[in-house]
């Protein structure tokens, strides 16, 4: 199991071969306590668990984009 973070929220990714979209990734988002939800927000699909790794790392930054600094108006 790895797990990634991104703007300072921590995920578990847990491996599992998907029916319809073959091998890849449960994504959980870890609440503040530490405690994983019974259900993953997202399957990541990938050739391999590193593969899988990097497009879920690619897909949280693009669905959880850093907060842009305000500007100046």
């Amino acid at each position: 199991m790895n797990q990634l973070t991104n703007n300072g929220v921590q995920y578990n990714l847990e491996t599992r071969e998907h029916d319809l979209y073959g091998f890849g990734v449960d994504v959980y988002m870890i609440d503040q306590e530490g405690a994983q939800p019974r259900e993953p927000i997202a399957f990541i699909p990938g050739k391999d668990e590193n593969a899988a790794t990097i497009l879920t790392q690619q897909w949280l930054k693009i669905a959880f984009p850093a907060e842009l600094p305000k500007g100046k108006k």
